[in-house]
């Protein structure tokens, strides 16, 4: 049994966590909020995480909880007219594992709750990372508390701005992508009601890109909105937003955009810029490992950021059942996982070009360049070799 340190709350890190704690390794989570929780916004769990999850033991939850996509349209964001149309009755089926859609406060406190019924205290909160500093034989974690804790075995899954990254991998700044984007949840009911059938909707067009699928059944409608920025100079992902600024971004565009825009409550309405990072020659440093954003931050085009934290956090449980040292198992991890995640990461940050296009006919006279085409759902994180 490993003793572990892992740095990072979200969806990255609780599923590391909860995978780890199952194989019955000793694992502490530090997070940095004082109180644990997500933001409300939908959360897409493609087929190649859900297979991931089903190993993990919460298809239950997720069956449940989640809603399913039937189609996934994509459509011209100033006539509405459908460019491409994606029947996603069969996933399961071509795939091995649903397609689900989810609240993402749901999804993380489930974690957080199968975390905790099997170490109570696992998760030790208000614990901002400060600095870490490599000794001969482990690593001195320093927290903005005051509290600094030996750790012989570190796993970073604390996001985009990762000081495990920074201190112990390569110190490169994230990088303004020119993008900013919009988030918000919408009661079902203020909407006509096929926003909450069982699709998802993508509005293109010129430097910009709009989605929205239920979740919550048929309760909440999300939404997301993507535009060119020329700078974003707020941190984090509860800067407040205006419905007016994100009516302003998508003027012109279509009735069944613009007048799901205008239902936006400005109390659920948020934006944060989106940054971008080179990707890593190596997941690990060590007896340390990265996982999640920390490790492969990506745009979300492809929306494979959560689903690749949750192979991340599966590989990484694998791995460690099949070795007899930390050192062993992140050898596998690395091997397993780099040239996936590289890929990932550099398809993802492409994908802007194709759904924010100055001609939104390109995407459907184009040969498909999609999650299907490219494979992104065949990976199963519960066989794969390692």
């Amino acid at each position: 049994m490993e003793k572990i340190t892992l740095i990072g709350a979200g969806i990255g890190g609780l599923t590391g966590a909860l995978g780890l704690l199952k194989a019955g390794h000793d694992v502490t989570v530090y997070e940095q909020a004082p109180e644990l929780g997500e933001v409300g916004a939908g959360l897409s769990i493609s087929p190649n995480a859900a297979l991931g999850l089903e190993y993990l033991g919460m298809l239950d939850f997720m069956e449940q909880e989640s809603n399913i996509p039937l189609w996934q349209y994509t459509h011209h964001g100033l006539t509405d007219e459908i460019l491409v149309a994606i029947d996603r009755a069969p996933v399961r089926e071509q795939y091995g594992a649903a397609y689900f859609q989810i609240h993402r406060a749901d999804f993380h406190a489930e974690l957080a709750t199968r975390i905790q019924a099997i170490k109570a205290d696992a998760i030790k909160l208000d614990h901002k990372l400060q600095r870490v500093t490599k000794t001969a034989d482990e690593y001195k974690v320093a927290f903005a508390n005051g509290e600094v804790i030996s750790a012989s075995v570190l796993i970073g899954a604390d996001g985009l701005r990762s000081k495990v990254r920074d201190d112990l991998f390569a110190n490169d700044a994230p990088e303004f992508t020119g993008q900013m984007a919009w988030r918000a949840l919408i009661e079902a009911k203020d909407l006509p009601d096929w926003y909450s059938e069982a699709a998802s909707h993508v509005w293109i067009g010129p430097g910009r890109t709009c989605v929205c699928y239920p979740v919550r059944g048929k309760d909440l409608v999300n939404f997301v909105g993507f535009a060119r920025a020329e700078e974003w100079v707020e941190e984090g992902w509860s800067v407040r937003a205006r419905q007016g600024e994100i009516a302003a971004a998508f003027d012109g565009w279509h009735a069944h955009a613009s007048d799901l825009i205008a239902t936006i409550p400005e109390e659920t309405a948020y934006r944060w810029g989106l940054f971008a990072r080179e990707p890593l020659t190596s997941l690990v440093s060590g007896n340390a490992a990265l996982i999640g954003d920390a490790a492969h931050p990506m745009l979300p085009w492809f929306g494979q950021g959560a689903s690749s934290s949750i192979e991340d956090g599966v590989v990484l449980t694998r791995c460690f059942e099949a070795s007899q040292t930390a050192a062993e198992a992140f050898e596998k991890y690395n091997r397993a996982r780099l040239e996936r995640v590289t890929f990932l990461q550099k398809e993802s940050n492409l994908g802007g070009e194709r759904l924010q296009s100055l001609d939104p006919y390109s995407l459907k006279n184009q040969p498909a360049k999609n999650e299907d085409a490219l494979g992104i759902f065949r990976y199963n994180p519960a066989t794969i070799l390692i």
